[in-house]
This record gives structure tokens, sequence and C-alpha cells, in this order.
């Protein structure tokens, strides 16, 4: 059956599968994207990205509490997936979710949904744009309840921003991820298939150096592990080598959890004498993991810019179920002191050359203060190493600055070998105006 136009005031379906008809009526709260702004459609869309606005407005969910305990604190239940990030599970007949989006032009797209059952089920689409559409979906037998597959419905939608709505008709279904494509344009990049492995959550920081407090440290490391999933590894850059100790305290006294770290300064300006820095200097990149830390180096990058003389790149090799993962951040150079693109470019290049002496699977972040049409080229990053954000991200990705971001600086990056996969990426905004970035975290599957 056709649906009526879902809108922040009013939601209300009927649905001939389940026989019955649901309504909310309308609700004090007002219903907003969960980031901020809308959902970029062609893209990807993560389930636990569901809008704020709460029961009847934002969801509707029939048992109070999360069951699954993960991501968000409501009744919509949510647990990690074996699919990467989180699905949304303990579904009921009848419980929906809204997402709010932006589809970039009217046309032909297709929809596909990551989804898991092992019985079997029925689920409804639909977007309520200026071409309405409201879409029945047969969910097969996968095998199990992290057992997942794909499953693609055609559609046309109507340009601009609107509110997606997943429907369970009959329950029996997780649900892992909604990915959009315009028909035949290869806009958006498929998922890396499923692959069995060990889940590592990352996180990476521009944290902002202008406070050199331990407050200001200790809260850094707490609004990393508020993140969703909670990051097993977070590299920090514009950090202070000072508060190192107050780092590693901090995140073992938020998870409970052993932490390990290497840190790596920068040369101050004029510091850098053709072969190191003549000072010890402050101010650098860090790498924390719960995961042992087996060995690590550093090295530096010669190209001066308005506030160093040299940048550093840390690398550290991680244990992970046995595997080892190399893990790489810096911090690239800006202002206008110089030529700070080609600086980059040299920098890129000698990041390349020296990641190559090691092992893989690498995994490399930071803050390349570079757009994507420097990072994408045989210059910057490629062909050595992939923008996860590309393959995994949905919407523009952009970090910085606070609170209105504009650019796309901030990365993950995975080799070409693809060791180590992505299945999700995301801007975390929970970080507030503690730095003039947001953080990026990102989940790989370890293989």
């Amino acid at each position: 059956m056709r649906r009526n136009v879902f809108s922040p005031m009013f939601f209300a379906l009927a649905v001939a599968a389940a026989a019955a008809t649901i309504t909310t009526t309308p609700a004090a709260a007002t219903l907003t994207p969960y980031s901020g702004t809308p959902a970029a459609i062609p893209g990807t869309i993560k389930s636990e990205t569901f809008d704020n606005g709460g029961e009847g407005v934002a969801y509707h969910d029939t048992s109070s509490g999360n069951n699954g305990g993960k991501a968000r604190s409501t009744d919509v239940d949510i647990e990690s997936s074996a699919d990467g990030g989180y699905d949304i599970g303990w579904t009921t007949p009848g419980e929906w979710l809204n997402y709010t989006v932006k589809v970039a032009t009217s046309g032909a797209y297709s929809l596909a949904l990551r989804v898991a059952s092992p019985t079997g089920a029925t689920m409804h689409v639909g977007f309520n744009g200026s071409t309405d559409v409201w879409k029945t979906v047969s969910i097969p037998n996968t095998g199990g309840w992290q057992k997942w597959a794909t499953v693609t419905v055609p559609l046309t939608l109507g340009a601009g921003i609107q509110q997606l709505t997943i429907l369970f008709d009959n329950g029996a279904v997780n649900y892992n991820r909604t990915i959009v494509s315009q028909s035949g344009s290869g806009t958006v990049t498929p998922p890396p298939p499923t692959t069995s492995g060990t889940t590592l959550s990352v996180a990476t920081w521009n944290i902002k150096i202008n406070d050199s407090s331990s407050t200001h440290a200790r809260v850094a490391m707490d609004t990393l592990m508020a993140i969703g999933p909670r990051p097993d590894v977070v590299v920090i850059q514009e950090a202070w080598s000072s508060m190192f100790s107050t780092y590693i305290s901090e995140l073992e006294s938020q998870t409970g959890k052993t932490w390990y770290g290497v840190f790596a300064t920068h040369c101050a300006p004029g510091d850098w004498n053709g072969s190191k820095c003549t000072t010890a200097w402050s101010q650098g990149v860090g790498i924390f993991s719960t995961h042992p830390i087996l060995n690590s180096s550093s090295t530096l990058f010669p190209y001066a810019d308005c506030w160093t003389s040299a940048r550093a790149a840390l690398r550290a090799a991680i244990s992970v179920n046995g595997r080892t993962v190399q893990v790489m951040t810096t911090h690239l150079q800006t202002g206008s002191c110089t030529d700070v693109a080609t600086a980059r470019y040299n920098s890129m290049s000698k990041l390349k050359s020296w990641a190559s002496n090691y092992s893989k699977p690498q995994i490399v972040a930071g803050d390349f203060n570079a757009d994507p049409n420097q990072i994408d080229t045989t210059a910057g990053m490629l062909p050595a190493f992939r923008d996860t954000w590309s393959m995994v991200g949905s919407g523009s990705g952009f970090s910085a600055f606070v609170s209105t971001p504009t650019m796309k600086i901030d990365y993950w990056f995975t080799d070409a070998g693809l060791g180590a996969v992505p299945v999700s990426s995301q801007v975390y905004r929970g970080s507030g105006s503690r730095s003039d970035h947001y953080p990026v975290q990102t989940t790989f599957v370890i293989k």
C-alpha cells in the first residue's frame, strides 16, 4: 500500500503484510538528523544513525531500553555486528526507523540493504520526497542472525531533503546498513565483501595544541572513548609529549584496560639541521592501543611551514589476535609561509617510501591538511594506500573546522592489499568545540 508522507510532526503508515495500521500522533520532540546534517544520497547510511527525536518521532520500538547496549541510549536495540560496525536487532513487527537524507539529484537509484535472518522476513523501505516511494522488500533466510546478505531494490527518487523510513513488517531480521547508488553511475563504491577476521575500531583526532593542561588531555581521551564503537586504537595530532602518561592513564581509567603508547615530536621552527632536530620539542603525534605494541619507529619530513621546520611520522606495530598490524600517523604542513602543497606531496611520497619497509597490513591516519584532490593522486597517497572514506563513508567526510566543517582533511587509509578491510567510517560530532576538528572513527576487519 502507498504510505502517507512522513514528517517530523506526523507519521502514519499502512502495511498490508502486517494487516494493521500504525499511527504516531504529533509529538513534542523534533526530528533532527543524527549528525546534524542530512545523510547524503548517493551514500551509505549506517543503521545506528537514525534520527534524533525519540519514540514515535525518530523511531518506534516495542521494548524498553537498548537490548544490545551499544552505540546509543535509546530504546532501539543495537549490537556489535560481524558485518562491521553495529546492527539493529531484536526487531518485532511494526517497529520502524527514520533517517533524514538529502538526495543529490532526481533519478533512478539502487538501494542495497545489508541484512541477516535465520528464517526470512519482510520489510518496507520508503522515501517521502517529491517522488513518494514505499517498497516491499523480501528478506531471504541468510543462515543466521550474523550471516549477512545484500538485498537490492530499484527505485526512483526525487531530489532534496526527505526521510528514509525502514519498517520491520514481521521482525525476524537484523539490519546493518543501507547503500544507495545511482543506477549505472558507479557513484558509490560497493562495500568490501564480508570477510572473516578480527574487528578493529580506530579513531584519529587533531586535539588542538592551544591547551597544555592535564584537564584538556583527560577530556580529549574521555571524548575519544565516548565514540561508538569504542576505539581499540587512537591516534592524535597537536598533542603534548609532556602529557604522554596522562593520555595513557585516562584511557585506562575510562576503559579498565591496559593501554600502550608511543609518541614522536616535530622540529620547532629553525631547529632542523639537515639530519635531525637540534633540540627536543613538546609538540607532536601519538599512537595509543589496547593491543600490545611490538615495536615502533618514527621519521621526519624536512619541509618547513609556518609552525615547524620538519614534521614527524610515527609507526607502531600492534598485535591483533596474533596478526601484526602497522599503525601510522602524521600531521602535514599548513599555513602560507611556504609552498605547503608541494611540501605535503613530498611528505606523502616519503611516507609511502618509509611505509614500504614494513609488513602489511598497514593503516595510516592523521591530519593531512589536504583536500581529496591532492590525496587522491599518485603523488598523494595512491597507489600504495586507499582512502577508507571513499570506500565506506557516507556524506562529505568534512571534519574541519568546528562547528561548520567545510574541509575533509582528516583521514584513515588502508594499504592497497586490503589486509585491513574498512567496513564503516564516521565523523564523530560529539566532541563539540573541544577542538577545531572532529574525530574520524573507522572500523576495520583484520584478515
